[in-house]
């Protein structure tokens, strides 16, 4: 009787998950002197005891989950990354986490300083601009500019927009003017870029290798391409395909479309719509053009 033993090899480490970094006390926009503090986590594996390393501009500050900007220094102004690292009972004993998006600090040592939100906004949200001014002196004016032309004049520091558009997305500043020591001083705010964020992003529609004239009998691939900004999680997207303004089918769930064998009849032109049902949200994308040839006869 032969017996054979079977040995699976069981890859201990674990799938890889990602960081984040986040500002858990103070702004990522501050005067120097000021104080900021960061916290890393994993929020796709919380339960585990993860020990943290933070970055500055890729190099390695410390190994802790808080790391703070006390009395911060312009120098330190720069991109804060962080990565989690996980001990396992097998070889490599410790797995990395996939370091976090980075954060960026601005630490500005002028008078006057643009709070703008760190992260992108998306359209119909709000967003609220703050202008600042070292020491919180008596003010007498603000004015706010977008991609550098006036757009508001107050003797208030805040200026709120409410239901977002693609269109408030730009280089934002501001000039504050003051009395200190029975004098007017002004001056203005280093420019700020606000990104915002459409929910679904318009699909761009292409044909996977590029060719747009293929030989009958060949096979080919569109996809259709699109994101979703949304704070919802969860969402699904719905890709409808079109040939000359005709639906080929019903909605998928695949962002592509194949077809195994093109002949003649396939020319035309191609698009393809997205939609997310539980958001009321479509999109159309561009026209892309396949035009099938004769096969070769040899």
């Amino acid at each position: 009787m032969h017996f054979f033993h079977i040995f699976i090899d069981i890859d201990p480490t674990p799938p890889p998950v990602k960081a984040k970094a986040t500002v858990s006390l103070g702004k990522p926009r501050l005067f120097s002197g000021e104080d900021v503090q960061m916290t890393c986590s994993v929020p796709d594996d919380p339960s585990s005891n993860w020990t943290y390393e933070w970055f500055h501009d890729g190099e390695l500050l410390s190994a802790t989950e808080v790391y703070s900007l006390n009395k911060a220094q312009v120098l330190q102004s720069g991109n804060y990354t962080c990565k989690g690292l996980k001990t396992i009972k097998a070889w490599p004993y410790i797995v990395p986490s996939i370091p976090s998006d980075p954060l960026k600090i601005h630490v500005d040592g002028g008078w006057v300083l643009l709070q703008t939100p760190f992260e992108p906004l998306i359209i119909e949200e709000n967003m609220t601009l703050t202008c600042r001014v070292r020491d919180d002196p008596l003010l007498s004016n603000v004015i706010f500019y977008k991609d550098g032309v006036e757009f508001n004049k107050q003797k208030g520091t805040d200026v709120v927009f409410t239901k977002l558009t693609l269109e408030d997305a730009a280089i934002y500043s501001c000039r504050a003017t003051w009395i200190k020591n029975m004098e007017y001083q002004s001056s203005q705010s280093l420019p700020s870029y606000v990104t915002v964020l459409d929910i679904l992003e318009t699909p761009t529609m292409t044909i996977v290798g590029g060719r747009g004239r293929v030989r009958s009998g060949n096979k080919v691939e569109f996809r259709c391409i699109t994101k979703v900004n949304a704070r919802e999680q969860d969402l699904n997207i719905e890709y409808f395909y079109l040939k000359n303004g005709n639906r080929l089918g019903p909605a998928s769930a695949r962002d592509t479309y194949a077809i195994s064998e093109v002949n003649i009849n396939h020319t035309g032109n191609y698009t393809c719509k997205v939609r997310i049902r539980a958001l009321n949200v479509e999109r159309w994308s561009n026209q892309v053009n396949l035009k099938v040839l004769p096969p070769l006869n040899l």
